[in-house]
Formats: C-alpha cells, sequence, structure tokens
C-alpha cells in the first residue's frame, strides 16, 4: 500500500509574486502541503465524496482553493466539471481539514466510470519578517484523479485486471478492458520489457488503449500490476496473447 500524499505527476509550479534578481526561495513555503489520497473515488450512491488537505508545517498557513476540471490530458485549459468542492476557498493552519465534492450534475454514462481531475491550490502566507522585502513565492496545484463510480456498476473494481485481453500489433501493444473501471498499471512488461510511460496513461472502461513496446520486447507474455481504489498495488498477473 502506497503512503498518501502528494500525486507528484500533475504539480504545478505557478508564480505568484513578480520577483527582483534578488530574490529568495524559502523552502519552508515549499513544505507541509498534501493531500491525504493519491485519488478520490465517488461512489454514486452516495451524496458526497471527501478528501483531506493536510498542512504538517508549523506557522505556514496557505489559502487553499479547490475545483474540479474536466480529464483532458495535453490541455492547456481544461473545462470546469459539474462538481461543487466546499469550502472552495479557505485558511489551511497546521493541521488537517475535509473537503467535501459534490455533484451538481452533468451527464456522465451509467454503466461506466468518468474521471476527472480534483485541483486544489495552495497560496502560502507572506512571513512577517519578509514584509517589504522582494521574494519569490509558489503557488502548488496538486491535481489527483477524481473518478465517479455510478451506483450498480457490475464486478469488483480491484479484479478489473482480471478483465484485461492483449494483443500485438507490430511494435504496438494493444490493451483491452471488458470492466466498466478504469485501469492504472503500475507496472507493464512484455517479454520482460518493461513498456515506458504505462503508469500514466489508463486503459478506458469498456475501451481499449494503445503502447509503444520497447526494443527486444518479444514473445507472447504479458505481466502487468495495477492499482487499487487506494493507490496500493496489486498482485502481479501475467497472460499470454
Amino acid at each position: 500500500h502506497k503512503p498518501a500524499g502528494v500525486l507528484l505527476s500533475g504539480l504545478m509550479m505557478l508564480f505568484c509574486l513578480t520577483a527582483l534578481p534578488s530574490a529568495k526561495v524559502h523552502a519552508e513555503d515549499r513544505g507541509g502541503f498534501s493531500l491525504g489520497s493519491t485519488r478520490v473515488i465517488y461512489d454514486g450512491s452516495k451524496k458526497e465524496a471527501t478528501v483531506t488537505v493536510i498542512n504538517s508545517a508549523k506557522n505556514a498557513p496557505f489559502l487553499a482553493q479547490s475545483w474540479v476540471t474536466e480529464y483532458a490530458p495535453g490541455k492547456k485549459q481544461p473545462a470546469m466539471a459539474p462538481f461543487l468542492v466546499t469550502p472552495p476557498l479557505y485558511r489551511q493552519d497546521e493541521g488537517r481539514n475535509m473537503l467535501r465534492i459534490v455533484r451538481t450534475g452533468g451527464q456522465m454514462p451509467s454503466d461506466r466510470e468518468s474521471v476527472f481531475w480534483l485541483n486544489v491550490k495552495a497560496v502560502p502566507a507572506m512571513h512577517e519578517n519578509l514584509a517589504g522585502k522582494n521574494t519569490l513565492q509558489f503557488a502548488y496545484v496538486l491535481r489527483v484523479k477524481l473518478f465517479y463510480r455510478p451506483a450498480g456498476l457490475s464486478g469488483d473494481a480491484s479484479k478489473a485486471g482480471d478483465s484485461l485481453t492483449f494483443s500485438r500489433q507490430g511494435n504496438t501493444l494493444l490493451a483491452r478492458n471488458a470492466s466498466p473501471y478504469y485501469i492504472t498499471f503500475n507496472k507493464l512488461s512484455v517479454g520482460g520489457k518493461d513498456v515506458k510511460d504505462a503508469s500514466s496513461v489508463m486503459v478506458p472502461p469498456k475501451g481499449e488503449q494503445r503502447y509503444t513496446l520497447p526494443a527486444g520486447a518479444t514473445g507472447n507474455q504479458v505481466s502487468f500490476r495495477t492499482l487499487n481504489d487506494y493507490g496500493g498495488v496489486l498482485p502481479q498477473q501475467t497472460v499470454t496473447f
């Protein structure tokens, strides 16, 4: 099971203030901000989903702002998604605070999961002894996947990997997912050769995904490990195609 914390992929740094050449970056402003999970599952039978925001730094409060956007890899400005996060804006002192995510509408499939980004931005407070000085501060936007899971989906999400089938087309591996759940690889290999970037590209529910095979990937044996709802790694499976 992976320790909960900041999901590093999707971490973005945004300049808050214009700095002069003498500006300094203060490490204490960079630490302490994390989320209590690496992904959020929104059970469609429930009224809301929750996630914990954590500030482990002493005397370093920050302003936290949260929102949900569409899951659109590569898109610079993804559209807002039909979810409301409360509180949307608040002061986070040392400790923990619970965010509540509520669906507000939108058309989503009822026979499979949908995925979105939950974004939480933290703007650190200015230290008193830095008032009036040239400083450089950062606002951090942490993003974790928000999976909306309609009520009544068939099967067990932790066993979605059992539904995977594979085929090879030249130097491409085609993965097909017959389950209604998104599948995220922790590792994927063919003939003992790891498939690059497999962990960053999910296999959609009732859909397929293509992966470029590495040089030297021979044979018809595929080994993989997937992640569960908590970001933990499930036992390795090996299949043939």
